[in-house]
């Protein structure tokens, strides 16, 4: 028999043993409804995540709003009664921070630019001014089509793609899943194989994604003769956004680590903004900009910051359960739905669970990841220090001690279901666990197994690590990683009946006479 064939069948077999003992999972109906009113009716939710954004707001990794954010939420802990509160280091690399940022079209005519700069780009020595000259990347091959540029970029502004293309919007932007969507998520695959399933399985509606063409010529090495020759910034478009709201990610990949090379100035357009300024050189008419980027490298102190918070177990005290959520946000809005909700979801349910005074058997450890944004950095650096390496896979004595490990990093979405990934055997678990959730939404044991990269790392580990269904509400078509990423998008009643359920699985996760099962692995 094929090996994967016999291991998904060893899987399935396992999963139908624990199903028959369904009825013996304990529900703690009474602390659940403690946990509902504490929640419902003193929630601190919305103050949290107004802290988190508009007055801390982005908290790009290492920044300053990030290094503030980061001692109160430790001070937040603190006062609400955790144990064992501080502020867990490790290696993480040189930070940037924003500090100013001016953009304007100066001719044919005078425009106020909507721009982002990308993180980890080069500041300018002041105002830059200078033409627009169009460079598509993606169609050089050699450095033959770069030469013919020599000479000529001193000062310009490099336009590095074609025009974005534009779509009018025929269904609502923010998404809530219906039952029916969810009853056919929940459904496990018996004759079809898991890929047909997956790819057949309806998914909510969104904006169409412009499909990024691949380079034919190593995009460093364009880059770094665009920097030879004088350029004065590097100007794109998101590809995914409209009406002035703009995506914004990392300039490179590892841009943050101490070796990286020297980035250029590199800003992100709004889509309506840089396809102006492409028609007009269509028509052969110049265009001429004005530049000023402010930006400083934190590279001092090499060091990322994660939030550490527990909730000390009684008799299975050296076992753990962990809630987390990437704390550092994007530059371009205030890092509201990516990632205060989740940050908000993960202390709230901490100051939850005290205030009721609840006594777990496993320690419930609350954590506050640094560097999400630079490569899950924070995340999975904690991971490799107390659970497994992630290169060498040589796990490390706490491995068999995480009892269970819930992420939370999709937005202001009420959470309707908890995604199995693949480890068919927390299923009747997890059905028991949320009847007392049936009248606030949480209903679904989910198969898709919607990985992200706070759970990943723990996951292809061997650990039981999942992340819950949150409803997509504007978070793929309007929020993530853009300027309007901001606290007025939040929906308060949404995000309180996160934190009751995200505290519910972690008490009784915590409660359980064994830890939560471990999926089998497959073997290619």
């Amino acid at each position: 028999m094929n090996i994967r064939r016999f291991t998904i069948l060893i899987t399935f077999l396992a999963a139908a043993f624990v199903f028959s003992a369904a009825d013996q999972e304990p529900v703690y109906w009474d602390v659940v409804q403690q946990i509902m009113v504490e929640g419902f009716e003193n929630s601190h939710i919305m103050e949290d995540v107004s802290y988190m954004t508009d007055v801390y707001g982005p908290r790009l990794a290492k920044s300053r709003g990030h290094v503030k954010a980061v001692e109160w939420a430790k001070e937040k802990f603190e006062e609400y009664g955790l144990e064992n509160v501080h502020i867990d280091t490790y290696e993480l690399g040189i930070g940037w921070e924003l500090e100013y940022t001016s953009v304007h079209m100066m001719s044919p005519q005078y425009m106020p630019i909507i721009a982002y700069p990308q993180p980890w780009s080069s500041p300018t020595k002041g105002k830059v001014r200078g033409p627009v000259v169009y460079i598509n990347f993606h169609e050089i091959t050699s450095e033959a089509d770069l030469a013919k540029y020599r000479g000529k970029l001193e000062n310009a502004f490099i336009f590095s793609m074609p025009k974005q293309k534009m779509y009018l919007r025929w269904t609502p932007e923010a998404v809530l899943y219906s039952d029916e969507m969810l009853d056919e998520m929940a459904k496990i695959p018996t004759t079809k194989s898991m890929e047909e399933y997956i790819r057949n399985v309806p998914k909510a509606p969104e904006l169409e994604r412009r499909v990024k063409p691949v380079y034919k010529y190593p995009k460093r090495k364009i880059i770094d003769f665009l920097l030879s020759e004088g350029i004065a910034a590097i100007a794109a478009t998101d590809g995914l956004y409209d009406d002035g709201t703009v995506q914004v990610t990392a300039i490179a990949r590892r841009a943050w680590a101490k070796d990286a090379p020297e980035q250029p100035t590199s800003y992100i357009l709004a889509a309506e903004h840089y396809n102006r300024i492409m028609r007009i050189l269509e028509k052969d008419i110049p265009v001429e900009m004005e530049l000023e980027l402010k930006a400083t490298y934190i590279d001092k102190n090499l060091k990322g910051h994660n939030v550490i918070a527990e909730i000390s177990g009684t008799d299975k005290s050296d076992e753990v359960v962990i809630v987390a959520a990437h704390f550092d946000g994007c530059v371009s809005g205030t890092g509201a739905e990516d990632n205060a909700c989740g940050a908000a979801h993960v202390m709230e349910a901490a100051r939850i669970l005290k205030s009721i005074g609840v006594k777990p058997r496993r320690t419930i450890r609350f954590a506050l990841w640094d560097g999400h944004e630079a490569g899950n950095s924070g995340a999975r650096a904690y991971c490799a220090q107390h659970y497994a390496d992630a290169k060498t896979g040589e796990r490390k004595p706490e491995y068999d001690k995480l009892a269970g490990y819930y992420n939370l990093d999709y937005g202001t979405g009420r959470i309707c279901g908890i995604y199995l990934m693949h480890n068919y055997a927390v299923k009747p678990i997890f059905e028991e666990w949320m009847k007392p959730l049936y009248d606030i939404g949480m209903k679904h044991c989910l198969l898709i197994p919607s990985y992200d990269a706070g759970t990943e790392g723990y996951h292809n580990l061997g650990l039981p690590a999942f992340k819950f269904c949150q409803d997509p509400v504007e978070n793929d078509s309007r929020t993530y990683h853009s300027n309007m990423d901001v606290f007025d998008r939040i929906v308060p009643e949404y995000i309180k009946q996160g934190a009751v359920v995200v505290a519910t699985f972690a008490y009784h996760t915590a409660m359980r006479d064994q830890k939560l099962p471990r999926k089998l692995a497959v073997v290619e």
